[in-house]
Parts: structure tokens; C-alpha cells; sequence
């Protein structure tokens, strides 16, 4: 929507220089997230208007376009009081832009950024000092150069007059490719002449409605339309009228960059957005555990834990049988190793980027996404290596473990030399009675029992026992552990979701915000 125009008094230099900085930052924050047609436009009007501020307001450049024979010229000789340009009413005869020079002070720096050669200096001391005053090409010459220097100079000039005449005031040239466009984006710059009213032998007033008409189907509100006549001279005091005000005002150059540079900021349009809650963080690092199996891989835990136990602490006779059982780190869920997982990140990420850009236009929900999809590889990656790495921490050897393994070891060396001690026995006869004497001595009891075969029941007993009874502890250590390895992978999700998605979207976030603000400030 339009602004209402501001009056000259509400646009001090000091306030457009801080716009122009505001334009300039958001051509630094924006690249790369704005179009790169935006960032072009803002850069071009930043640049543009700076150096307009430059020249300062002690000239005010007003250009006077109009069709071939429309009289341009001839308006132009008759404001300096002397002919400076030829005129015809039959062809074009300014092929380069004049420009006409009122004031003492110097305007070479500014007519050599508007890149104009040919200057005429007028006397000082008139109502008119401090004007420049820009006589344009045809704006419908058949030459291509003299058209371009026609739009080239529009975009640069304070004030703008469109000379027309009974015969072309209804150009579809002048006004479908000037009056239209300026008239949605610097109406304010603008004014129209109708010149030759002296042919006109019964009257100009219905020609000037209907050029009036015209320019409100343009879309121009109210637009003043000075009827003249450069070959006799009448109107030419309403004229002079317009000229002495712009002229006496000095600002007609900062409402000029007051258009240019609201319009440029238009240009940005960023929505605000949703807050990021911890609910939707929540379900965000939800969804990396289920990628992830963050549950599989508590259950593989504490099965690997249980697994590592038995080996080391269990009855070292059955301990070969017990290494050729499934190892449960084969059974590790996670992202590469389920088809699944990878999709349920994708899913996670595009639905915490969804959720803080309900409220958002194209193109910014996509751009968001774009963002927070950016480490989505690295996820996938740090994911499973949290898996991996949990689940295989859970088969760490508590010190304990230590002590029952070397009491395993020493039952069954000592079921291993009582089996030994009895086959020897056996084998030499110690074990049993001949009418000879035997070859070994007789084999020691205690009590009633051999030694020998105490040593073989009490070792294989006492060793398979202290393998069920560690078989509680341990049970109670793999729970422990696998919920410490839940923890550890959920802890590792929530740092991978706040280092890839979490932190990421909200410093893009930050930057449109700034952006939004920066645009604020430039309209």
C-alpha cells in the first residue's frame, strides 16, 4: 500500500542519510537470502541516492521531456530569454541532453554525475537561482540512444515536466511507458504542460480536460495540468510559478530520494514469524531419538552389558559356547542402518522449520527450511555415532567384575587339578586297593571324602553358584546402564539439534527480523 507523500519539512538530509544506511545494511545482510534482483535494486538506489546527497540541495534539476515537436525547446529558450537550443516542430533536434544553469554556486560536480556535457550558465540574481533546468531528447525519436538518455536521466532528475501538445497529448508512448510506471511509484515528481494552446482557435480548455482525464486513467490523483503557449508566451507565469517554488523549497531533490527509497524498500516484504517453543524443540530431538532408535539402542545396551558380564564373569567352562551367542551390537539401530531413519529426520527438521513459519509468505518458509536442512548430513552422521557410541560404553568393565573373574579362574583351576589329581589317581591305582602295594600313596581324605574330589565338586560347584549369583547385580548394572545410555544418546540428540537446526534457524531468524526492521526504517 502506498504511503501518503511527505511534505519537504518531514525529510531532513540527516534522517535520508540514515535511510540510505539502512538500505546499504540490508544490501549486506540480504545477499544471499533476498532475491538477487532485490539486492540489485536496493544496491542501485543506495548508491543512487548517496550520491545525489553528495551534490547537496543548492540546485534543484528539473527535466523537461516531451514528444518530437512538442515545444520543449522552445520553452526552454524562452526561461533563459535567449535561444540556446534550436527547436522544430517537424523533427528532432536535441539529440543530447542541454542543460540550462540559474545560481552562483558550482554545478559541474553535479552535471558530471548526471553525466550532462552541453551547459548553458545564466546570470545570477534572479528568481530562478539554484535551478537547473535539463532540456531532454524526444522521448519518441526513432534514435534508440536518445530514448535511453530519456529513461536514464527520469530516474535521476528532482522534478520531471511532460510537454505535450494538442496533437499528442494522448501519446500512448508517453503515457504507457512514463506517465503509467512513475505514476504508482513518484507521482510527486511529476508535471504537465500543455503547450501550443495558441492553435487552438476555440480554446484549450477541452483539450486540457481531457489530457487531465488521461492522466487520471494513468493513475495520477489530481494531477495540474499548465496550459502555455511557448510562441506567445501566455501561461508562462503559472510556469515560471512551478519553477520558483521548487526552487525556493530546496528539497525537491530529497523528495525525490524520499520516493526512491521507500519504493526500493518495498521491495523487501518479510513476514514476522513464530516464536521457537520448547515443545516444538522437543518433539524436534523426539524425533532424532526415533531416527536414531534411541530405545533399540537402550534395549542393545543393556543386553551388550549383560553379554560383556557373563563372558567375564561367568562359568569359564561354558564361556566358548557363550562367545558364539548373537553379539547385541549387531542388533544397533540408527540413522544408514534402518530405512527409516533418514526419512524421520527429514521429518523432524521439516516440521520444527513448518511450525516457526506458520505465519509466514513465500518465499520464507522455504528459505527457513532451506536453512535448517543445511546439517541435516551432519545429523545422520552425529546420530549414529551417538548410538554407536552409548551402546558400546555399556560393555565397559566395572572394577568388581575384576574380582570375580580371578575367583572363576581360581575355582576352576582348582575343579581342574582335582579332576586331574583324580585321573591320575585312577590311572596309577592310588584310588584303589591291591593285594600289591599300590604305585602312588594312599590318596588324603577330609573326612569322608577325598581331597581330589573335593577340589573337582567344590571348584565346578562354587564356580557355576558364583555364575548365577552375579547374574542379579548384573542384571541391576545393565538396567542402569542401558538407561545411562538413553541419557547419553538423548543428551547427544538435544546438543545435535540445538548446534544443527536449533541454533542455525534461529540466527537466520534473527537476521530477518533485522532485515524486516532495516526495511522498516527505509520506508
Amino acid at each position: 500500500m502506498k504511503r501518503p507523500l511527505r511534505s519537504p519539512s518531514e525529510l531532513p538530509e540527516s534522517h535520508l542519510v540514515q535511510r540510505v544506511e539502512a538500505l546499504e545494511e540490508l544490501v549486506n545482510l540480504g545477499a544471499g537470502l533476498l532475491p538477487i534482483e532485490t539486492v540489485a535494486s536496493l544496491e542501485g538506489t543506495a548508491s543512487q541516492a548517496r550520491q545525489r546527497l553528495a551534490h547537496g540541495t543548492d540546485f534543484t534539476v528539473v527535466a523537461i521531456g516531451g514528444a518530437t515537436g512538442s515545444g520543449k525547446s522552445s520553452i526552454v529558450n524562452r526561461l533563459a530569454g535567449e535561444t540556446l537550443t534550436a527547436s522544430s516542430v517537424r523533427r528532432p533536434t536535441t539529440s543530447s541532453t542541454h542543460a540550462v544553469v540559474w545560481g552562483e554556486a558550482d554545478a559541474s560536480p553535479l552535471l558530471d554525475w548526471l553525466e550532462v556535457e552541453q551547459r548553458f550558465y545564466r546570470p545570477s540574481g534572479g528568481s530562478f537561482d539554484g535551478l537547473i533546468l535539463l532540456d531532454l531528447p524526444d522521448h519518441d525519436s526513432t534514435a534508440v540512444e536518445h530514448r535511453l538518455e530519456v529513461d536514464r536521466l527520469v530516474e535521476l532528475v528532482d522534478v520531471l515536466i511532460w510537454v505535450t501538445d494538442p496533437q499528442k497529448y494522448a501519446d500512448e508512448a508517453l503515457h504507457a511507458r512514463y506517465v503509467a510506471p512513475l505514476a504508482a511509484t513518484h507521482p510527486q515528481i511529476m508535471r504537465f504542460v500543455l503547450n501550443q494552446i495558441d492553435r487552438l482557435p476555440d480554446g484549450h480548455r477541452a483539450v486540457q480536460a481531457d489530457l487531465t482525464a488521461l492522466l487520471e486513467a494513468s493513475g495520477l490523483r489530481k494531477p495540474e495540468v499548465i496550459a502555455i503557449s511557448a510562441e506567445t508566451g501566455a501561461g508562462f507565469d503559472a510556469l515560471a510559478d512551478l519553477f520558483i517554488e521548487a526552487i525556493a523549497q530546496r528539497e525537491a531533490s530529497l523528495v525525490r530520494l524520499d520516493a526512491d527509497i521507500s519504493n526500493a524498500a518495498e521491495l523487501v516484504t518479510i513476514d514476522g514469524h513464530d516464536a521457537a517453543t520448547k515443545a516444538a524443540r522437543k518433539r524436534l530431538v523426539e524425533g532424532f531419538g526415533e531416527a536414531a532408535g534411541s530405545h533399540v539402542a537402550s534395549d542393545v545396551a543393556r543386553r551388550h552389558h549383560q553379554r560383556q558380564g557373563n563372558l567375564t564373569m561367568g562359568w569359564p567352562f561354558t564361556r566358548p559356547l557363550r562367545r558364539l551367542s548373537r553379539k547385541p551390537l549387531k542388533d544397533l539401530p540408527g540413522p544408514g542402518r534402518t530405512s527409516s531413519a533418514t526419512p524421520r529426520v527429514d521429518l523432524a527438521i521439516r516440521d520444527y522449520a513448518d511450525e516457526l513459519t506458520v505465519s509466514m509468505q513465500a518465499p520464507w518458509p522455504s528459505r527457513v527450511r532451506e536453512r535448517a536442512m543445511f546439517g541435516r548430513e551432519r545429523v545422520i552422521e552425529d546420530l549414529r555415532s551417538a548410538v554407536g557410541r552409548a551402546a558400546t560404553q555399556a560393555g565397559e568393565k566395572p572394577r568388581w567384575w575384576s574380582l570375580i573373574a580371578w575367583l572363576q579362574r581360581l575355582f576352576a583351576v582348582l575343579a581342574v587339578v582335582g579332576v586331574i589329581w583324580l585321573i591320575t589317581v585312577a590311572i596309577l591305582g592310588g584310588f584303589f586297593h591291591f593285594d600289591t602295594d599300590p604305585l602312588l600313596p594312599v590318596t588324603p581324605r577330609a573326612e569322608w571324602i577325598p581331597i581330589p574330589t573335593t577340589l573337582a565338586l567344590g571348584g565346578i560347584i562354587i564356580g557355576a553358584v558364583l555364575a548365577l549369583i552375579v547374574k542379579l547385580p548384573l542384571a541391576v548394572g545393565a538396567n542402569r546402564r542401558a538407561r545411562q545410555a538413553k541419557k547419553d544418546i538423548e543428551d547427544r540428540l538435544s546438543a545435535v539439534a540445538d548446534e544443527q537446526v536449533v541454533e542455525p534457524v534461529a540466527e537466520l531468524m534473527e537476521t530477518l527480523d533485522r532485515l524486516r526492521e532495516l526495511a522498516a526504517t527505509a520506508r
